[in-house]
């Protein structure tokens, strides 16, 4: 082949990598802004398939446009369901493990992200777990297991020294009051909401936080 034959070719392939390469880019940044984006009508058509791609590995938690402060305090209550060795199962009083991170913000000079893990392990359960709290896609799974281990240090300290195998949360959630000038209504009395309990695997045993 000739050289001017070798260098056509090697321009043409060099071309077709290059908008491939480029298409990839274009499509990853379209996955990942609709992903960040507030909801709109091609998330909501194919938000299960942006979800996937993104999901877990390069999932984002904030938002690209104007935040959103919440008007909600949630409180995130847990407790365990265990089975002794004579057979009888048993069941842990609920633990406040809200009360137990805002203990430990509030009594460091050095407050980190570390220490409010709960609230935004929570957080993340919710978006990808559905009413009946089944998981939705490998994110649901994975920030069930990361909310299990958060749960199973501080219930650890009520379970006698037998195994848990099931955890349930709690969730009670007091509206924001509004400032004197805004034109909302004056808000509700807390809501309560027991969720359906949620089994304790090896692997959360395993990997289970530690005792505060």
């Amino acid at each position: 082949m000739e050289p001017a034959a070798e260098s056509r070719w090697a321009r043409l392939l060099v071309e077709a990598a290059a908008v491939v390469v480029v298409g990839a880019v274009l499509v990853h940044l379209g996955m990942v802004f609709f992903h960040v984006a507030p909801e709109n009508a091609v998330s909501k058509q194919y938000g299960r398939t942006i979800h996937g791609y993104v999901g877990p590995e390069l999932s984002q938690s904030w938002r690209v446009f104007a935040p959103d402060p919440g008007d909600r305090n949630t409180r995130i209550l847990a407790r365990a369901r265990t089975g002794s060795a004579d057979g009888t199962a048993r069941t842990t009083p609920w633990v406040d493990l809200t009360a137990l991170d805002l203990a430990e913000l509030r009594g460091s000079l050095l407050p980190t992200v570390t220490m409010d893990q709960i609230r935004q392990g929570w957080r993340d359960y919710s978006r990808y777990h559905d009413d009946s709290g089944r998981p939705i896609g490998a994110e649901g799974v994975l920030y069930e297991r990361f909310l299990k281990r958060l749960a199973l240090g501080p219930l650890s300290r009520h379970t006698a020294g037998d195994v848990p195998d099931h955890i349930q949360f709690r969730t009670v959630t007091t509206t924001v009051t509004p400032p004197r000038w805004a034109a909302k209504p004056v808000p509700a009395a807390p809501t309560s909401q027991e969720h359906p309990w949620i089994r304790v695997t090896r692997e959360d045993l395993t990997g289970e936080a530690g005792a505060r």
